[in-house]
């Protein structure tokens, strides 16, 4: 899939078995956006993308790490790479961490979900999100979905390095 549309799932080459799982999540959990990114030593990049965001995060877009940086709010999927662990954050407005990041800002995205994904070694190499503009809770089957989505993005990762882009 190429050349992203907005209101159009697309994801990476390698990705595309999954686009229609990453569009199902979208409406089936109504969120604004669904996405499957990809950990680089200073950014995450977009590799995958669903719901009505996908006008603001399109494959191959970026967001640059904090990293050290601690003058910088941090990335959501930045701390689920770094942890090696699920995040959740209702409303980053509220929250001590986040409040003031690219997301929330930029995009008016101020509640996430994420998991990790990890290649065929067990590294972490990116994440599985939602990002939402309203402050709302997941049910325990919403981050079984979740969870599921990124099971299959690491099948995919461990037979193919470069599905992530």
């Amino acid at each position: 899939m190429s050349d992203a549309q907005p209101h159009t799932t697309d994801t990476t080459p390698g990705l595309a078995p999954v686009a229609g799982h990453l569009d199902r999540i979208a409406r089936q959990l109504g969120v604004k956006s669904v996405l499957v990114m990809r950990s680089e030593a200073d950014s995450m990049v977009v590799a995958g993308t669903a719901g009505e965001a996908t006008r603001h995060y399109t494959v191959g877009g970026a967001g640059k790490k904090a990293l050290d940086d601690q003058s910088r709010v941090p990335l959501y999927c930045e701390r689920v790479v770094d942890e090696d662990r699920p995040l959740f954050v209702r409303d980053s407005r509220d929250d001590d961490t986040f409040a003031g990041n690219e997301d929330e800002v930029e995009f008016g995205l101020h509640n996430y979900l994420g998991v990790p994904i990890h290649n065929g070694a067990g590294d972490v190499v990116g994440t599985v999100c939602v990002l939402d503009d309203s402050s709302r809770e997941y049910s325990d089957e919403e981050r079984r979905q979740l969870s599921e989505l990124a099971g299959e993005v690491e099948r995919i990762v461990s037979n193919d390095d470069s599905a992530l882009g």
